[in-house]
């Protein structure tokens, strides 16, 4: 009997695992490119202290890491968009990527976020965002991209 049941969760783990890796993989949705937008931010991954967000780069389908990514972000400070507050990091052979600075501010009418552009060879780049939660000091936001480009 416990065989049976071994085997039953063993297939019922792989077909509901093999669902959630292919959801897990769906390309992220990006939007249209901020007009704050500056090209070449600085490579740096610390603008200062406060927050820190992290994540990884995956290809959509087959869910592997993107080693080299670039991913560009800028937010807004207190007195709002500043060249100070923007950086370039390189996602490492893991595809992960990690960037510390203060907490973004509220800018132009929408709740604290920072803005990010991510881009790899041989994938289309996407812009998007992230919105963290008031008095949080950390944030996970892992990115897919789509093959092409």
């Amino acid at each position: 009997m416990k065989k049976a049941v071994l085997i039953v969760s063993c297939l019922i783990l792989g077909i509901f695992g093999a669902g959630y890796a292919s959801a897990a993989c769906d390309a992220t949705q990006g939007e249209l490119l901020d007009a704050s937008y500056k090209p070449e931010a600085p490579m740096r991954s610390n603008v200062g202290a406060g927050y820190v967000l992290m994540g990884t780069i995956r290809a959509s389908g087959d869910c592997l890491p993107i080693p080299g990514a670039t991913v560009e972000l800028w937010l807004a400070g207190p007195k709002g968009y500043s060249q100070a507050l923007t950086g370039t990091v390189v996602a490492d052979k893991k595809g992960e990527y990690r960037f510390s600075s203060p907490f973004p501010s509220a800018s132009t009418g929408r709740p604290p976020h920072i803005h990010m552009r991510v881009a790899a060879d041989g994938f289309l780049p996407i812009q998007t965002e992230i919105f963290p939660r008031q008095g949080t000091l950390t944030g996970v936001f892992d990115i897919v991209l789509e093959p092409g480009g």
